[in-house]
């Protein structure tokens, strides 16, 4: 560990919270440039991602889309209301929950995410190219940093 000015031990500047805030930095860098063209920033488009994720199976609250996304529920709320104006994201009544407001695409949306998806897919596997077969690994122990429990592997057919 390196030495802080107070004389206590601080974090390395090789060590893995820097590595992983570098790396974190570039991926930042590389989706906005994947994005530029959509007009959209990468929290908007990892919001209207989520929502077409979800809103395929169920009626999408926002407090529901911003657990799903990993995202901050004030966050959520600005940005949904930007999309919002955008014409990208709409809110109608929930059908099941009176109090409740259902999240959508608009048509609209549904394009912008269509167009914006394949460089943001491109841009992902040239990033994460360099790991090769561990990629997976690598998803694996960020979603157990992230707070996600592990998943058990079962074999199949065995007892």
């Amino acid at each position: 560990m390196a030495q802080a000015r107070d004389g206590t031990q601080g974090p390395k500047s090789g060590g893995p919270g820097a590595a992983l805030w570098r790396a974190a930095n570039l991926w930042r860098r590389q989706q906005r440039v994947a994005l530029q063209e959509s007009g959209l920033t990468p929290s908007q488009f990892l919001l209207l991602q989520g929502l077409a994720d979800r809103a395929a199976r169920q009626a999408v609250t926002q407090a529901a889309l911003a657990q799903h996304c990993g995202a901050d529920v004030m966050m959520t709320s600005q940005l949904l209301r930007e999309l919002e104006r955008m014409k990208l994201v709409r809110r109608e009544a929930h059908p099941s929950d009176s109090r409740a407001v259902a999240l959508g695409l608009t048509d609209r949306g549904r394009q912008r995410l269509d167009r914006a998806s394949p460089a943001v897919t491109a841009a992902e596997q040239a990033f994460f190219a360099a790991l090769g077969a561990d990629a997976d690994a690598f998803a694996g122990a960020l979603r157990l940093l992230g707070g996600e429990k592990p998943r058990r592997r079962v074999g199949a057919g065995t007892r």
